[in-house]
């Protein structure tokens, strides 16, 4: 995954409505230059989000006298 400009961060995050410090825009597109690796990482093999189960995991398909 290439690295993403920070104006396309910026563009994003516009478009996300997330009104955001100019502070923390840094702090979220720094941060991503280490979250995108290891979606690549997470992706390998053509893997799905399904590869995933926390995302996928529907706890409204068990009844109450199962909790």
């Amino acid at each position: 995954m290439a690295v993403t400009p920070r104006n396309d961060m910026d563009a994003l995050l516009r478009h996300a409505g997330l009104s955001l410090t100019p502070t923390q825009i840094d702090q979220l597109h720094e941060g991503w230059t280490f979250m995108a690796p290891q979606l690549d990482r997470v992706r390998l093999y053509g893997r799905g989000r399904e590869a995933e189960p926390g995302h996928i995991f529907r706890p409204d398909v068990f009844g109450t006298e199962e909790i």
